[in-house]
């Protein structure tokens, strides 16, 4: 019996093709996933979600500003989360207590706090 070397090098091939695109299609779709925001209610974030990228909505409840010029908005839905706006990022926003508003972006821990720093904010 002869084994076709050709054959048998092209099916291998064909293997090891089909494999990486598997592979290459899991990657996306975990990239694809952690791209858009989870929308959950803030007592629903924890510190295992330090880095992910969510969607909150509330209404601002207090709005602070430092010496240096950055804004720290307190926005409740029941619960309360800080959302530092650092370097004049949203210098248009036009905020006031009272506002409903939504929030995109970054939960991170500043100070055993934990915290969303906005990408994009909404008010309603």
């Amino acid at each position: 019996m002869e084994v076709d070397i050709k054959t048998d090098k092209t099916k291998h091939i064909t293997l090891l093709i089909f494999i990486l695109a598997v592979i290459g299609l899991t990657i996306i779709y975990f990239a694809v996933s952690s791209i858009n925001p989870i929308e959950l209610k803030i007592e629903a974030i924890e510190d295992s979600m330090n880095g992910r990228l969510v969607k909150i909505s509330g209404t601002i409840s207090n709005i602070r500003k430092s010496r240096a010029g950055n804004l720290y908005l307190t926005v409740s839905d029941g619960k309360d989360i800080t959302v530092p706006i650092l370097n004049g990022k949203f210098k248009n926003l036009a905020a006031k207590r009272g506002d409903a508003v939504e929030i995109i972006g970054l939960v991170t821990k500043y100070n055993e706090e934990l915290e969303v720093m906005p990408k994009e904010i909404y008010l309603r």
